[in-house]
């Protein structure tokens, strides 16, 4: 009887030693799906904020001296598709303006600001407007820098640009204009520790109507958007219709929508660019360049749409994160730091994982285990 319970521990404790054995060489795997949510958050960083800046000069037709400079100011949001490059996607119109209401608004303000012209005739005026002569500082019809800012921006130009770090100057590599399909390449040197996230364009012709969206932008109409810090702004929405405009395809968008946001990304659920916002009728109803379009000036420009390693660790850091491993995901945050310092969602989510941890939530993460990320 004691030979029979002797073998039958040796025979359990075998058993056990097998199965532990064999549990500590095999690598566990964790799987996580990325939601909706995920996908805007990761996108968010690529969303940049756009401002033009227009100025001419005016030779006074008595005097004979030139003025002053005068300015015009556009402000519009843009992304990038290509961190390692520095290419940026716009709106069209936020590069181009008309020579011509560019030319009489100079005009007029210069000529009222230094005269009394209560007497002036509409002759007087048509005068002006044939013989005055407005130019850029090196004879074309206007000057023109095109700036961008990511995450906090503010409105306006500063005094010397160049010396605030937040406002990079870009270079307009190709656009088409209002009347075609108003889309703009930008193009901005990357800058050490101030590495660039990207998004990827998807494939319009996939797009159906009652699809879901999400829209990225600045918009600016309010008093708090005009003179305070902005962050990217998020709504949703949906495809409401297709139509034809001057030979051209647009896509109908029902969601809110306002000036600021033109040029930005409208993203479908797996949060790809489908189109870039490019006109509205109101703030219910606007209208998107399909992202095909987007496609074919960074083809014809030979610029391949790609993410960066930013984009890969914030990924793998807010994978982490949902999954409660904190301490992994602030390691990844850091990463994203280190390459770029005004990340702001990485500061943030760090920030929320710190907390975590020291509120004790944080979930064991064992070394070794494979995580898989479902996009």
């Amino acid at each position: 009887m004691m030979k029979k319970a002797y073998r039958l521990f040796i025979f359990c404790f075998i058993i056990v030693l097998i199965v532990s054995m064999a549990g500590f060489g095999c690598t566990r795997e964790v799987s996580y799906e990325l939601t909706a949510q995920d996908k805007v958050i990761l996108t968010q960083p690529s969303v940049c904020f756009i401002t033009t800046y227009y100025w001419g000069y005016v030779l006074d037709p008595w005097e004979n001296v030139w003025s002053t400079a005068y300015y015009w100011a556009f402000a519009g949001t843009g992304f990038c598709v290509n961190p390692d490059t520095g290419h940026i996607i716009t709106a069209g119109h936020m590069v181009e303006i008309s020579e011509a209401d560019f030319r009489y608004d100079l005009i007029y303000t210069y000529l009222t600001d230094e005269y009394n012209l209560d007497d002036w005739t509409e002759d007087d005026w048509n005068w002006a407007y044939e013989n005055v002569k407005v130019e850029g500082y090196d004879g074309g019809p206007y000057d023109r820098e095109v700036y961008v800012q990511f995450n906090n921006a503010s409105g306006g130009i500063p005094d010397n640009p160049q010396d605030d770090e937040t406002f990079i100057r870009s270079e307009v590599i190709d656009y088409s204009g209002w009347d075609q399909r108003d889309i703009a390449l930008l193009k901005i040197q990357p800058q050490t520790g101030k590495a660039l996230s990207s998004v990827i364009v998807g494939d319009s012709s996939m797009v159906e109507v009652q699809d879901n969206l999400t829209i990225i932008g600045y918009p600016w109409t309010s008093d708090i958007g005009q003179e305070n810090i902005m962050n990217p702004t998020i709504t949703n929405g949906n495809i409401s219709g297709k139509l034809m405009l001057g030979g051209t395809e647009v896509l109908q968008v029902q969601g809110d929508a306002r000036p600021g946001n033109s040029g930005g990304p409208v993203l479908n659920s797996n949060g790809q660019v489908v189109g870039i916002l490019t006109m509205v009728t109101d703030e219910t109803n606007n209208y998107l360049r399909p992202s095909n379009d987007v496609k074919d000036i960074l083809n014809k420009n030979g610029v391949t749409n790609k993410l960066g390693v930013v984009d890969e660790e914030f990924k793998l850091g807010m994978t982490m994160y949902r999954l409660k491993y904190y301490s992994k995901a602030i390691e990844h945050f850091n990463a994203v730091l280190n390459l770029n310092q005004r990340h702001i969602l990485a500061q943030e989510y760090r920030s929320k994982a710190q907390e975590a941890i020291n509120s004790g939530e944080e979930a064991s993460f064992r070394e070794g285990t494979k995580i898989t990320i479902i996009e």
